[in-house]
């Protein structure tokens, strides 16, 4: 049996949901493609980036992918000083031209800036009102409760899993490599089935250059991680503001050949052929090339070492 292809995009900011998402959806359209769109739902504050300059590995990535080109100053300047603006809840038009054009719409955020930064540091109130307003507003946009739900930045900790097992979510996708499973962590067992992004997104790539040049076989290199992984389901990572941005001719490489390595369905139906069948993993923390913080993973392998 092949293997399903999941394409998931990542919808982090104002803009990338302003300008990226029209942008992806006519390019799924133009291929015939289904996508999984993870939604931020609050406020885009994507300028508390500039605090973690202080860390060296943040201020590298920042330099190697050119992030002023990637985002934009409006963007990079949001929710300090500039205004934060709402990001997919000051758009439901076009969260219901998403679903109406038979892509699947999941929870990403409610502040992704606020989780991806200071997660561990919240206390349990936080964590559950997190995802209370998520899902209140992704409600109110779509009428419907969502199927999926992932992590910003890939970052969890075993009391957000476990809080985030108490909502009416049918699956996650909070980890980075490995196969589909279930998770035990130091806080038990966790209800949800997880599906995890396999292989390096394009920032990540952009990001281990060391002089921010763009290789022309990004496609290619995405493609291959893609087809030798084990996994059951394969899942390429797009995100609103790079390949809906300035990126987006990459796609026309890209999506022409992601049928050759099995079928295209979203998450939700993905997870519906074999979550009868997951193994069970151990949640960890690890790092991974071309990403300044840890991701969460239930692996340890060459470029993912548990910590």
């Amino acid at each position: 049996m092949s293997p399903s292809v999941v394409i998931k995009i990542d919808v982090d900011t104002h803009d990338g949901m302003r300008d990226g998402v029209p942008r992806l959806l006519e390019k799924l359209k133009q291929h015939g493609l289904p996508g999984t769109f993870f939604l931020t739902l609050g406020p885009d504050r994507s300028g508390r980036a500039l605090l973690q300059l202080r860390h060296p590995a943040f201020l590298r990535k920042m330099l190697t992918t050119n992030a002023p080109s990637l985002y934009g100053w409006r963007t990079m300047l949001s929710g300090t000083l500039l205004p934060a603006r709402p990001v997919a809840t000051a758009f439901p038009a076009l969260v219901k031209r998403i679903e109406d054009e038979g892509h699947e719409t999941a929870i990403h955020a409610w502040d992704h800036r606020a989780w991806q930064d200071d997660l561990p540091r919240f206390k349990d109130r936080r964590i559950r009102q997190h995802f209370e307003r998520s899902l209140h507003a992704y409600r109110l946009l779509t009428g419907h409760d969502p199927q999926g739900i992932g992590a910003p930045a890939w970052m969890t900790t075993p009391r957000s899993l476990t809080i985030q097992d108490e909502f009416p979510f049918a699956y996650a996708s909070d980890l980075r490599g490995g196969v589909p499973c279930y998770l035990r962590s130091t806080a038990g067992r966790h209800r949800l089935p997880q599906i995890p992004a396999t292989g390096p997104c394009l920032e990540e790539l952009i990001g281990q250059s060391t002089n921010g040049a763009v290789p022309n076989d990004y496609s290619s290199i995405l493609l291959h991680h893609l087809k030798i992984s084990p996994s059951p389901v394969r899942v390429l990572t797009l995100h609103a503001e790079v390949e809906g941005g300035p990126y987006l001719s990459l796609l026309d490489e890209l999506l022409p050949k992601l049928p050759a390595i099995g079928p295209i369905m979203t998450m939700a139906t993905a997870i519906k052929q074999i979550a009868h069948q997951l193994p069970m993993r151990h949640w960890c923390m690890g790092t991974l090339l071309g990403r300044a913080f840890p991701v969460s993973s239930s692996l340890a392998q060459s470029n993912i070492v548990s910590r």
